[in-house]
């Protein structure tokens, strides 16, 4: 009798310990939450939406979006990835922003490169400098003609300080030697591209993508851009007007906390490189001005590392001194 319940006993053990084996092997088994540092329409989260379809089928569960905008560019966002559970269900959608232009400017609440899992970067974003249509300034020289001669009065926003947008008009500033009054919109691009429509600010330095269906439709006029504009080969690129040094392009990458498991990695990896190569999302992303361009994770982090120190190197020698 007691050799059958000490058999019993070892049988329900090995059961007991075989489910929690499967369970933890399974993954994803609830919801993924994808955090996205800035606000709805942002650039963060146009791209993470187009590519959720395709992940919730590849990886069999919902894919939730929460916004957490906040600090420079949105650092609060990050933060919040940072210190989230490493098990794979937050993750943040964090451009380089946060990453490599935030730490060179000030201290941030996380370690841009201990505190986070890369997964995978999508590519890159143009940014340009634009006015409302029609313009008050046809060219990039009159409206520094004008920011010239009215110290202070000529105002640009961006989607907060340390953003990619930002650190493009300081660098504008300091290669043409002009005053511009910055203007951050800490919520994303959407309140940015708003107030300039409504005629609250003179111009905005933003990413293509979110600028796109604006200059298309007429409402918006490129003065340069940091990189030439295919669909638009008649806007001069600032290198073309003599500022070669404003030339940040933006990146978004995938990210969880630091730590995930191998498996939860591997898992998640798979999943974004497929997404980042079906030829729909590739259309989509490339048709709103994306530059889609997959790095896996070891590419990431160690892009993250180079440009970090590249832009703190580059912030103090231009002497930049954001708002």
């Amino acid at each position: 009798m007691r050799k059958i319940s000490a058999l019993f006993v070892l049988f329900l053990f090995a059961l007991v310990f075989s489910v929690a084996v499967s369970a933890q092997e399974i993954y994803p088994s609830k919801p993924i939450k994808i955090i996205i540092p800035l606000g709805p329409g942002s650039g963060n989260d146009v791209v993470t939406r187009i590519l959720s379809e395709s992940l919730e089928k590849d990886l069999k569960t919902q894919i939730i979006v929460e916004y957490k905008a906040g600090g420079g560019g949105g650092v609060v966002g990050a933060d919040f990835v940072a210190k989230s559970k490493p098990d794979g269900y937050t993750l943040g959608t964090l451009n380089n922003s946060v990453l490599t232009n935030a730490p060179a400017f000030t201290p941030v609440p996380y370690d841009p490169v201990k505190d986070f899992t890369p997964i995978a970067r999508l590519g890159s974003g143009n940014v340009l400098l634009v006015v409302n249509e029609p313009p008050p300034w046809k060219t990039l020289e009159g409206f520094l003609d004008y920011a010239r001669k009215n110290p202070g009065k000529a105002t640009c926003g961006t989607t907060g300080t340390a953003s990619v947008g930002n650190l493009d008009l300081e660098l504008l500033k300091a290669a043409a030697r002009v005053p511009i009054t910055h203007v951050p919109y800490k919520a994303g691009s959407g309140p940015n591209i708003a107030a300039l429509l409504g005629g609250h600010i003179d111009s905005s330095m933003q990413l293509w993508p979110v600028l796109a269906s604006h200059v298309r439709g007429g409402k918006l006029h490129p003065l340069a851009s940091v990189s030439p504009l295919k669909e638009f080969p008649q806007v001069p690129t600032f290198a073309q007007k003599g500022l070669p040094s404003v030339n940040m392009e933006i990146w978004f990458g995938f990210y969880g906390p630091a730590n995930l498991p191998k498996d939860v990695l591997a898992r998640l990896d798979q999943a974004f490189k497929k997404a980042l190569h079906e030829v729909g999302n590739v259309s989509k992303l490339e048709k709103i001005g994306w530059t889609v361009d997959y790095e896996g994770t070891t590419e990431v982090s160690e892009r993250v590392k180079k440009e970090l120190a590249v832009v703190r190197e580059l912030v103090i020698k231009a002497g930049i001194k954001p708002d």
